[in-house]
């Protein structure tokens, strides 16, 4: 699928629980933060939509209050939403403020777990985001939304329950981020949504006795996509579909898988303000001071120029291959390397973690917490990036791992099998390494021929340069979906 050059202006309303860099979890904030610009640069006119939550800094991100006021229906009730204005590198973004609902400490839950008024959350932002465009009054071609938080919006628009302004002959995209999280609620909870009763069937939202926001809106969206080719195969089958591997074996016609991009403005060794010292593929002299400032963010003494140091970025979760990296640890270690986590998740997790970094003082380096600067410094000065995920629908470190020159060693799963070719000796080819089954001996041997490149500089040297070649970029990911958007637009005109 392929759209060379945009001839009209297609119209997109895009709606998401986060957009990067005014709030974000995961991949799903930073694609719905590049996306938009990508967009823009191909002629599409873009407005983006999301919560106004209380952690969003608005005088950091130039945020403005805008004359409307919505009135948003919710359950039987009216409820008062501000719209506030910002500006996403050159398309609008709006802004729906309500204290009561976005005026949390956190985006979906705390310490507890979810929030309990999940439901009511979300259904007012999609409620709200109707009441957005018909107060905007701008025409609309296609209506792109991400993950359950917004998939009521293509149900609404199936079902026209009420009316729906500009969006009443638009066309629907449901982007899957991640079908793990699928806004799962108690059955009861379905009436605070406003859909027809014809929805609150097997063949609708429910789903296991509960209702599903996700599912409510991948039986409606006029098509559906995913964020790498692999995964959109992967969650048709019964070990990947999380339970909707039938409703999206039936989708299959409509089920596109379009590789996120790279956002090379932000991630970029020549450029990142991040890092100690800038470097390219023509000039690697600076990573040298990049690993040591590494080292020292760490607290960890330095390590021999012929140990590498292994770094892991993300969410310590069983999604992630915690368990697996925690396994593995020992034999890691034994062979003297160095080992840095940086992330957050569960106690368990966490406690396991520090409990293998008193055992490996000097060899262990931990911060249970994020920082942007520490993850950019992590792929600059760490030499092997660790993703032994057990399922990743796109994955964003293995790019920005091999941008930075860090050899990615992933599990042959969703978008890391789709960006990460094993490195050949023999050619000279591949960009990093690649492991399956997902247990901890494949881990270790696809680590094994990682050491055994690293022990061979000219070939390590190789192999970095293939990785940092790699283009990830927006701009291809951009045009496929304007493509699609543009097929959209012409099925529902036709």
């Amino acid at each position: 699928m392929q759209d060379t050059q945009v001839d009209t202006p297609l119209n997109i309303f895009l709606v998401s629980s986060e957009v990067s860099p005014l709030a974000q979890t995961g991949g799903l904030g930073q694609v719905c933060g590049s996306l938009p610009p990508a967009l823009a640069g191909l002629g599409l006119k873009v407005t983006a939509v999301m919560p106004l939550y209380r952690s969003v800094d608005r005088q950091a991100h130039g945020l403005r209050p805008t004359s409307l006021g919505l009135s948003v229906p919710l359950a039987g009730w009216r409820i008062a939403s501000r719209v506030w204005r910002g500006d996403l590198d050159g398309c609008p973004l709006y802004l729906l403020a309500n204290e009561d609902m976005f005026g949390r400490a956190a985006l979906y839950g705390g310490s507890q777990g979810d929030y309990p008024d999940n439901a009511l959350r979300f259904t007012f932002l999609c409620r709200g985001a109707v009441e957005l465009a018909r107060a905007l009054g701008q025409p609309v071609d296609v209506v792109h939304v991400h993950d359950w938080q917004t998939a009521l919006l293509p149900a609404y628009m199936a079902t026209r329950p009420f009316d729906l302004g500009p969006l009443q002959d638009a066309a629907s995209l449901l982007t899957i981020h991640n079908l793990a999280f699928q806004g799962r609620f108690r059955r009861d909870l379905f009436r605070v949504t406003g859909l027809p009763a014809s929805l609150d069937t097997m063949a609708g939202a429910e789903l296991w006795g509960d209702v599903s926001f996700l599912k409510a809106g991948l039986v409606s969206a006029d098509a559906l996509s995913t964020v790498s080719p692999s995964y959109a195969q992967e969650i048709q089958t019964p070990a990947g579909g999380m339970g909707l591997d039938g409703v999206l074996r039936t989708r299959e016609k409509d089920l596109y898988g379009i590789l996120n991009g790279a956002d090379y403005a932000v991630w970029s060794p020549e450029n990142d303000p991040h890092l100690p010292a800038t470097y390219s593929a023509a000039d690697l002299s600076g990573r040298t001071l990049c690993r040591q400032g590494l080292l020292e963010a760490f607290e960890l003494p330095p390590a021999p120029e012929d140990t590498p140091i292994l770094g892991f970025v993300g969410r310590l979760t069983e999604q992630k291959g915690l368990s697996l990296i925690l396994m593995a640890a020992p034999a890691m270690l034994a062979r003297g390397l160095r080992l840095l986590v940086l992330g957050t998740g569960a106690p368990w997790s966490e406690q396991a973690l520090m409990d293998l970094a008193r055992g490996h003082p000097g060899r262990v380096g931990l911060k249970l917490t994020y920082s942007e600067p520490l993850a950019h410094l992590m792929q600059g000065g760490c030499d092997i990036m660790l993703m032994p995920s057990s399922f990743e629908p796109c994955g964003l470190n293995q790019m920005y791992a091999m941008r930075y020159g860090a050899a990615p060693l992933v599990h042959a799963t969703g978008g890391l099998k789709d960006t990460v070719t094993p490195f050949d000796p023999a050619s000279g080819q591949g960009t990093g390494f690649v492991f399956a089954p997902y247990a901890v001996v494949p881990l270790l041997a696809a680590l094994e021929q990682a050491l055994g490149v690293w022990a061979q500089p000219r070939q390590w040297r190789r192999l970095m340069a293939n990785a940092m070649a790699q283009d990830f970029s927006w701009g291809v990911s951009a045009r496929a979906y304007a493509a699609l958007y543009r097929r959209l637009k012409t099925r529902k005109r036709a």
